[in-house]
C-alpha cells in the first residue's frame, strides 16, 4: 500500500484501518459462528470430561471464530445451564486463549500483501457455492479475514508518518516509563475492541512500523490478555447465574494474576527477546503465545482447586428459590439442538409444578386445607411465568438453522406447554374457586360424595403422572396407554355422575349446594384429563 506523510490522509488512513481490522474481526467470528456454531458447542459438551480434550476444544473453537471473548460468552452460558461443568470450562478457556494466538502468529509474516487474493477467493466461495452448504459462511470467513489485513495493511501504511511525528515521540517518551499505565491502555483498548486479537494486531503493525518500542507493545499484549476478560464478565452479569459468575471471575482473575507476576519481570524479559535474531513482529506474536501458554500450564494442575476457591468466593445465594426460567439460555438459540434441550428441561419443571397443584388440590376441600388455595396460586403464577418465557425463548429460534425434525419438535414443545398452563389455570382459577365457595357457604360433603371425589381426583392424578412419564422420555409406549385409559376414566365419570344423581332423587345427598360444587369439582377435573390427554397426543406426535 502507498504510504504518504500529508496528516489527513494518514488519519484517514489509520482510523480507516482500524474500523476495516474491527470489522473484519467481527464478521471473521459471524461467519465461523454460522458454519460451525452448533458443531464447536456440542463439542464442547461432549468433551467437557476429559481435562486434554476440553483444552484442545477451547484451542480449536477460538483458532476458527477468532474470538476469545466469544467462546467465552458461550461457555459462561453453557456453565449456567449447567451443561459444561465449572472446571472443565474454565480449561477451554485456558485453551481459549491459546487459540486466539494463531491470528497474531500469521500476521508476524507479513501475510497482508496476501490480502488482495483472500479477499477475491472468499467472494468467490460465498458467491458461487450452495446457500445451505456451509462452505457459504466459510467463504465469508476468509473474505473476512481478507478484510483484517487490508486494515493491517492502511494501519502500516500510516505508522511511519505517526512514527516521525514530535508529538508521537513525546507521549511515547512518557509513557515508556510507565509499564502500568501501557497495559491500562492495552486493557482499555481491547475492551473497546471487544477482542484482543483486534488490539495485538494492531500493536503489532505500529511495533513493526517503529511506532512503538518493543517494552511498549509488550505491555500493551499484556493489557490486551486482560481486557478480553471483560466481555465474558459482562455476560455472566447480565445472565445472573451464579456459575457462569464463578467462571468469569476465574478467567478475570487468571489473567490479571498472570499480567500482574509478568509486569514485575517485564524489562529483563524485553532485554532477552530483545536479544533474538527475530523481527519485533514475531518477537511480540510469540510473547503473546508465550505468556497463554505458561499460564495454561501453570493453571491446569490447580484447575479443581480453583474452581473450589471460586464457589468459595461466591456461594450461592440465601435463597435459591427462582420464580422464572433456570435453564433458558440466550446464547444457544444459534444451536436449536440445545436451545430445544433447554426448553424441555424447563416444560418438566412446568410438569413438576402442575402435578404439585394438582396433587394440593383435592386436600383444600378439607378443613385441615386453609392454607392450599394462596399456595396453589403462588404455584400457578410461577408456573405462568415459566410459560410465558419458554414461548418467548423458542419463537426466537431461527427457523432457517433448523431440520424438519426440530421444526416439529418446537411446536410439539409449545404445544404441550400451553397444555400444562391450562392445567394450573383450571386448578387455580376453578377448583380453588369452588374451595371457596365451599367454605364460604360452610358446606360439607356426604362420605359417598367425598369418597366419590377422592377416587377421581386420584384416577387424575396416576394418569397425569403417567403422561409426565411419557413426556420426560418422550416415550410414545407410555402416551398410548394414557390415551388408552381415557375410555375407562370417561366411563367412571359417567358412573360418578349417575350415582350422584340417584343420591340426589333419592334424598341422600347432603345438599342442593353441595350437589353443584360435587359435579362441578367431577368437570373439573375432566378438563384436566382432557389436557392430559392433549400432552400425549402431542408426545406420540398425532396433534
Amino acid at each position: 500500500m502507498v504510504k504518504t506523510n500529508d496528516p489527513t490522509i494518514v488519519l484517514l488512513l489509520l482510523f480507516g484501518g482500524v474500523m476495516l481490522l474491527l470489522y473484519g474481526v467481527r464478521l471473521v467470528t459471524d461467519a465461523m459462528e454460522r458454519a460451525l456454531g452448533a458443531r464447536l458447542r456440542l463439542a464442547m459438551m461432549t468433551l467437557a470430561e476429559r481435562p486434554f480434550a476440553a483444552f484442545v476444544t477451547g484451542v480449536i473453537t477460538t483458532v476458527l471464530t477468532q474470538s476469545s471473548s466469544a467462546t467465552a460468552s458461550v461457555l459462561v452460558g453453557l456453565v449456567s445451564t449447567q451443561l459444561v461443568p465449572l472446571a472443565a470450562a474454565a480449561i477451554m478457556l485456558q485453551g481459549a486463549a491459546v487459540g486466539s494466538t494463531l491470528v497474531v502468529q500469521l500476521l508476524a509474516f507479513h501475510i497482508t500483501d496476501y490480502a488482495l487474493e483472500l479477499l477475491g477467493l472468499g467472494a468467490a466461495v460465498a458467491i458461487f457455492t450452495d446457500r445451505s452448504t456451509a462452505l457459504r459462511p466459510i467463504g465469508r470467513g476468509i473474505f473476512s479475514f481478507g478484510l483484517v489485513l487490508v486494515g493491517l495493511a492502511m494501519i502500516d501504511a500510516s505508522s511511519a508518518p505517526i512514527t516521525a511525528s514530535p508529538i508521537t515521540k513525546a507521549v511515547l517518551e512518557t509513557l515508556s516509563s510507565s509499564p502500568v499505565i501501557l497495559t491500562l491502555t492495552g486493557t482499555i483498548l481491547a475492551i473497546v475492541f471487544v477482542s484482543s486479537t483486534a488490539t495485538i494486531g494492531l500493536v503489532l503493525v505500529l511495533a513493526a512500523g517503529g511506532a512503538l518500542p518493543l517494552s511498549a507493545a509488550l505491555a500493551m499484549t499484556l493489557g490486551a490478555n486482560v481486557g478480553t476478560t471483560i466481555a465474558p464478565l459482562l455476560t455472566a452479569l447480565n445472565r445472573g447465574s451464579i456459575t457462569g459468575r464463578r467462571l468469569a471471575f476465574i478467567y478475570v482473575g487468571t489473567r490479571l494474576l498472570g499480567a500482574t507476576v509478568a509486569l514485575f519481570v517485564l524489562n529483563p524479559l524485553t532485554a532477552l527477546l530483545h536479544s533474538l535474531p527475530l523481527s519485533i513482529a514475531a518477537v511480540i506474536s510469540l510473547f503473546h503465545l508465550g505468556f497463554n501458554l505458561l499460564l495454561a500450564l501453570l493453571f491446569a494442575p490447580l484447575v479443581n482447586q480453583i474452581a473450589q476457591l471460586a464457589t468459595t468466593l461466591l456461594p450461592e445465594p440465601t435463597s435459591t428459590q427462582k420464580s422464572g426460567a433456570r435453564y433458558l439460555d440466550s446464547a444457544a438459540l444459534s444451536v436449536p439442538a440445545v436451545a430445544l434441550g433447554q426448553a424441555m428441561r424447563e416444560i418438566l419443571r412446568m410438569a413438576d409444578l402442575a402435578a404439585q397443584m394438582l396433587q394440593l388440590s383435592i386436600h383444600a376441600f378439607e378443613d385441615a386445607g386453609k392454607d392450599i388455595p394462596k399456595r396453589i396460586a403462588q404455584l400457578d403464577d410461577h408456573l405462568d411465568e415459566i410459560e410465558i418465557a419458554i414461548k418467548r425463548y423458542l419463537t426466537q429460534l431461527d427457523t432457517n438453522s433448523m431440520t424438519q425434525e426440530q421444526a416439529r419438535r418446537e411446536i410439539v414443545l409449545l404445544y404441550i406447554c400451553t397444555d400444562l398452563e391450562a392445567i394450573g389455570d383450571i386448578i387455580d382459577k376453578q377448583l380453588m374457586r369452588l374451595v371457596k365457595r365451599q367454605r364460604r357457604k360452610q358446606i360439607a360433603f356426604s362420605n359417598e360424595e367425598w369418597n366419590d371425589l377422592a377416587t377421581y381426583h386420584g384416577e387424575t392424578m396416576s394418569l397425569l403422572q403417567q403422561a409426565l412419564a411419557g413426556l420426560a422420555s418422550f416415550d410414545s409406549m407410555v402416551a398410548n396407554d394414557v390415551l388408552l385409559r381415557r375410555t375407562s376414566l370417561t366411563q367412571t365419570k359417567r358412573e360418578l355422575h349417575l350415582q350422584h344423581l340417584h343420591r340426589l332423587r333419592s334424598g341422600a345427598a347432603s345438599s342442593l349446594d353441595a350437589s353443584a360444587i360435587h359435579l362441578e369439582v367431577v368437570n373439573a377435573m375432566s378438563s384436566v384429563i382432557s389436557h392430559t390427554c392433549s400432552i400425549a397426543r402431542a408426545v406420540t406426535g398425532e396433534f
